[in-house]
């Protein structure tokens, strides 16, 4: 888990519950699937960057996060939100082209041990399962929808036209019959 270890201690400060841990594993994620964070909140906003990092008020609503995504080639947008539920959290992933939409509903305390937040090691519980779960219930619909929608409406190539073909006013010769003349 390469990077997660330096996510988590550059987010450290900011992590106060499970929720805050758990949305950094997500963000993380995220990350590492070919995306950069732009922001936090539904729309963009001036202050905006690509970054790796999490945004600045990642976490000012501990009951609702909002974080927005795009990816390395710049050729999708994600808005993911999680909404806290008692001990679980309720995972929203928005494709924004596509409008396609995944969820992911996860138990807090299976995942993140809440008397050690402050260490690394020890604040994620099931860290392997709950990548597996993260995957396969968020990166993987969206992604198999974008490779779906892209191999469905192919681009054809067309072999060059010659000049008899893209002139549309050409007439073609008249060649008359040499076979046999009418009978009358």
């Amino acid at each position: 888990m390469a990077g997660l270890e330096v996510l988590f201690a550059s987010a450290a400060p900011a992590i106060t519950c499970a929720q805050d841990a758990l949305v950094c594993f997500l963000h993380w994620e995220v990350i590492t699937h070919g995306y950069y964070g732009l922001g936090a909140g539904d729309q963009p906003g001036p202050n905006d960057k690509k970054s790796e990092l999490l945004p600045a008020e990642w976490n000012n609503n501990k009951d609702l996060y909002v974080l927005r995504y795009e990816s390395k080639d710049g050729s999708r947008k994600l808005l993911v939100k999680a909404v806290t539920v008692e001990n679980s959290m309720i995972i929203n992933v928005l494709e924004c082209g596509s409008q396609q939409v995944s969820d992911l509903t996860l138990n807090l305390n299976d995942y993140i041990d809440s008397e050690h937040l402050i260490d690394f090691h020890r604040a994620y519980k099931n860290s392997e399962e709950l990548r597996s779960r993260i995957v396969s219930g968020i990166i993987t619909p969206i992604h198999e929808h974008w490779d779906k929608a892209s191999i469905s409406s192919p681009h054809r190539e067309f072999p060059p036209a010659t000049a008899r073909e893209v002139d549309p006013l050409r007439i073609q010769p008249h060649h008359p019959r040499t076979s046999q003349q009418p009978p009358w």
